[in-house]
């Protein structure tokens, strides 16, 4: 059985794991400008998963319509979809058309849509790309280096691993940090805003 002391030791090791990958990803320096350039042009950003991973797109969302280190406006950022929109596309239409349906009704051209599956192989999330992608949107997807989602996407910033939570917790080390560039950049032109953090 694991001790305490074992089990954070394995989990330290795990965080210098992922870290290690993300220094060599260009990837989510790509993504934070792909959703910095929305902003910035007046467009709309949009997310989803499933369980924690929709913990993690949820995250995304309210640091941009809250703050993360500086005091500005919010940005137009929206996660998909609220329980009624989720039980009714469910209901008529197949969970797997849960995201895709809002996908499709509210995404264009220089939208961005972020999509987190640890499995890669998430129905929803993948129709949910592909409906936005049908719309001109760019797509970004948070998942592993197996499962299609990687396929899928403009932009990939993929984990060659496959513990579903060590993903979940990589995923909201890169999702704070496409927070950190993306209010960073686009403060940069805004007068009124001021860091506090």
């Amino acid at each position: 059985m694991d001790t305490y002391e074992s089990r954070m030791d394995q989990k330290i090791a795990q965080v210098r794991e992922y870290l290690t990958y993300m220094k060599e990803m260009p990837e989510i320096e790509q993504a934070a400008d792909a959703i910095a350039t929305a902003f910035e042009t007046g467009h709309l950003l949009a997310s989803a998963g499933n369980g924690g991973s929709a913990s993690n797109a949820d995250q995304l969302i309210g640091e941009f319509i809250g703050r993360l280190n500086y005091n500005r406006g919010p940005y137009g950022a929206i996660s998909f979809p609220g329980p009624a929109g989720m039980t009714a596309v469910g209901n008529d239409f197949g969970y797997d058309q849960v995201f895709a349906r809002q996908a499709k009704a509210l995404l264009k051209k220089g939208d961005v849509f972020v999509g987190y599956s640890t499995s890669g192989n998430s129905p929803n999330v993948i129709e949910a790309v592909r409906a936005a992608k049908s719309n001109g949107a760019t797509t970004v997807g948070l998942c592993g280096t197996d499962g299609q989602l990687r396929h899928e996407v403009d932009i990939a910033i993929a984990f060659p691993m496959t513990d579903p939570q060590m993903m979940e917790e990589a995923h909201l080390f890169v999702t704070h940090i496409i927070c950190e560039l993306v209010e960073k950049r686009v403060t940069a032109n805004d007068p009124t805003a001021y860091r506090v953090h």
